[in-house]
């Protein structure tokens, strides 16, 4: 044997930091990728049929508009992590995706944020309460950091503060999720069940029938938003608590592909009614929106 060839001894013991390792997969992982993949091409088609509604470049930057590009663009961040997070199938000994995945999940936040910081503005445009924009700033903070607090605890049975997960998940680069997360999506149903029940409430009480066509539209599309994700958080409860732990992961993109396009729906549809009623006036910001009983509302679009 040559003296430059090693030996069967020298091979075993060689450290094999070029040489990556298979990560763990099975059905719930396999499907998880499948349909965090699958929401992100949802997110890209819907940004191309409503590209031409969108058509703001020519628009002075707002508030509103600020939040909405947040809303409208940062997912495509967010669930790109994710796709990417999803894509992984290896893992090379050494690396950590442990800041990968916190980055993420920040991302994520941020998102569902900014698109609850659209309807938050509609909500406080139709009343015009200073006590009213306090309490939707405050409450939702109140919901999402309690949550937060709950979701490092060990209140969840069969989660990982729990009960300790046998599955190898080297670097945290495994697509897994845990099942503490359903305090966060029971916080996010009830921040919309209570902003249904405020919408309906200044509906019907401040505006009863005199109501015109604008109004009509934002009200409606409102509480579509809000009922959507009320259904879409409690199928992250149910997929998030009752499946096994594998298929946690598949509640990650849906949230925020539905923030975003129902969002950005509910101003691409208050803007198409302005132009079917012809009012001409000049667009300014959406918390400026003035409702006047029976009168046709001015609705700005400056986003």
């Amino acid at each position: 044997m040559s003296p430059l060839d090693p030996s069967s001894d020298q091979r075993r013991d060689r450290p094999f930091m070029s040489h990556p390792t298979a990560l763990y997969v099975d059905a719930g992982l396999q499907a998880s990728k499948y349909f965090n993949v699958g929401t992100f091409a949802v997110l890209i088609f819907d940004y191309l049929i409503t590209l031409e509604a969108e058509w703001v470049w020519h628009r002075k930057w707002t508030f509103v508009r600020f939040i909405f590009t947040v809303s409208r663009y940062l997912p495509f961040f967010g669930i790109g992590m994710t796709f990417t997070g999803a894509l992984r199938t290896q893992y090379y000994p050494g690396e950590s995706c442990v800041r990968f995945g916190q980055a993420s999940n920040v991302l994520h936040i941020i998102c569902i944020l900014a698109a609850e910081g659209l309807l938050i503005t509609r909500i406080y445009a139709s009343w015009n309460s200073k006590r009213l924009l306090t309490f939707l700033l405050v409450f939702p903070v109140v919901c999402f950091v309690g949550s937060y607090i709950i979701s490092d605890t060990p209140l969840v049975f069969n989660s990982k503060n729990t009960t300790p997960i046998n599955i190898p998940n080297p670097g945290n680069c495994l697509f897994m999720g845990g099942r503490n997360n359903v305090f966060e999506y029971a916080a996010l149903l009830l921040y919309e069940l209570v902003l249904l029940c405020l919408m309906l409430y200044i509906r019907f009480s401040k505006y009863n029938d005199a109501i015109g066509p604008l109004q009509e539209t934002f009200f409606n599309d409102s509480v579509k938003y809000m009922m959507c994700i009320m259904i879409v958080s409690s199928f992250s409860i149910i997929l998030t608590m009752v499946p096994p732990i594998t298929w946690v992961s598949i509640t990650d993109s849906p949230q925020i592909v539905i923030h975003s396009v129902l969002a950005s729906r509910i101003l691409f549809n208050l803007r198409a009614s302005e132009g079917q009623l012809q009012v001409h006036t000049t667009l300014a910001d959406v918390s400026e929106m003035q409702f006047g009983g029976g009168q046709i509302s001015t609705v700005v679009f400056d986003v």
